[in-house]
């Protein structure tokens, strides 16, 4: 019996591998992983900064869950070549798998920007567990350095290090930070709790080139400016790394082309997570990760089950106060009205966007309690009266969601 193979060992694969062991119990199972650990969450690495990881509180599931579900993880091992036809793949060292189904689930790789200086040392882009061990050891005795992008990531890379001690810059090329998570109100907000952290936030800037003979010593923005820094953290986004599949009959777009049971254009062939494009989107995010697999899993196991759409949402807490985005924002669009509420004093925003009475999108800043019930008013389609609309009454929207 042929086995099936899995490439990646992120919580796409082992979701999948859930679903598949609820149904198919025998079929041997191997994933093949280029790290040397188990999967871990991979969310967590900012918050390592300076500490010392824990594996056992990292680990997703615990190396005896696979021996118990009698799954062969194979760490170090790299996948370099996909054979569709002979529905084979080929490891770096030259051996030969023949596989019955395959799930592609070998997520994103950061984006190094094409600027002068991304190879001196003392230039990092976080994306794995050991990424995080060699910048700790690095940063040990450093006072200051520049993270590039004012993203989610990039945030909590900076909040770590302030805490830390560290005095840190961040560069944003939008005109203001998570610019695809907030709106301008809360990301002022934002703004104005990291400054009084001690955050130097530059927006609507771009990196031109990073500085130093050897190791970093500061940056070049494109208005010719410099910041001092001892060293960089990219955090510049992702690209789905597709590069495996590049020399086969696998469509790709951004990412992998994938069908709503997360199947390739190759027979027998998934993918989920970071490197699935589904309906023209990447996500590159841990919910969608996760349902994703879990529906490649049922469909490898032959349970013909469609991808139930996520809905797209983030959350974070960063200069001690929690955020949670969800939906669409209505940036692209002008046919849409809001509800929303803001105490300053306090540093909480809520505000929720809608089209044709419906709820499409939300921002819930310092008191995210809502989340779930707002999550569930926009996945259902609650119809929300013009009356409360036109009154901006968030508790009354509150009240007519939470009767649904």
């Amino acid at each position: 019996m042929d086995p099936i193979v899995i490439i990646g060992n992120g919580i796409a694969a082992i979701s999948a591998v859930e679903a598949l062991r609820e149904y198919d119990k025998d079929t041997p199972v191997i994933i093949f992983s280029d790290e040397s650990y188990y999967a871990y969450y991979r969310m967590w690495l900012s918050g390592l900064v300076g500490e010392t990881p824990d594996l056992d509180k990292l680990y997703v599931r615990k190396p005896e869950w696979y021996r118990d579900l009698n799954i062969d993880v194979r760490l170090n091992c790299k996948v370099v070549g996909i054979d569709t036809q002979k529905q084979s793949v080929i490891l770096d060292d030259g051996t030969v798998i023949v596989f019955s189904k395959l799930l592609l689930a070998n997520g994103s790789s950061p984006f190094i920007p094409p600027v002068p200086g991304t190879d001196l040392t003392g230039v990092f882009s976080i994306r794995s567990l050991d990424d995080v061990i060699n910048f700790n050891n690095f940063i040990s005795d450093k006072t200051e350095g520049t993270v590039i992008g004012g993203g989610l990531l990039g945030l909590e890379m900076a909040w770590s290090l302030v805490k830390k001690g560290i005095k840190v810059n961040v560069v944003e090329g939008s005109p203001y930070i998570l610019s695809k998570q907030l709106d301008k109100t809360a990301s002022k907000l934002l703004t104005t709790l990291g400054e009084k952290e001690g955050i130097n936030f530059v927006t609507q800037a771009r990196l031109s080139q990073i500085l130093g003979n050897e190791q970093v010593t500061s940056i070049q923005l494109n208005d010719g400016k410099t910041i001092p820094s001892e060293f960089v953290v990219l955090s510049t986004g992702v690209r789905s790394n597709t590069s495996l599949v590049k020399d086969t009959s696998i469509q790709t777009g951004r990412g992998i082309n994938v069908d709503e049971y997360m199947q390739t254009s190759a027979q027998n062939i998934y993918a989920a997570g970071d490197i699935a494009e589904y309906k023209g989107q990447v996500y590159g995010i841990w919910p969608v990760a996760r349902e994703q697999g879990k529906t490649a899993g049922l469909n490898m196991a032959g349970k013909n089950i469609p991808y139930n759409e996520v809905i797209p949402s983030n959350y974070l807490k960063v200069f001690d106060v929690g955020i949670y985005s969800v939906g669409d924002l209505c940036k692209d669009d002008r046919s849409f009205t809001i509800i929303s509420n803001i105490n300053e004093e306090n540093n909480v925003y809520r505000v929720v966007f809608l089209k044709d009475n419906t709820p499409v999108g939300a921002i819930l800043f310092g008191d995210t309690k809502p989340a779930m019930k707002i999550s569930k008013a926009i996945k259902s389609g609650v119809i929300i009266s013009d009356k409360i609309i036109k009154s901006g009454d968030f508790e009354g929207f509150m009240k007519v969601i939470s009767l649904n």
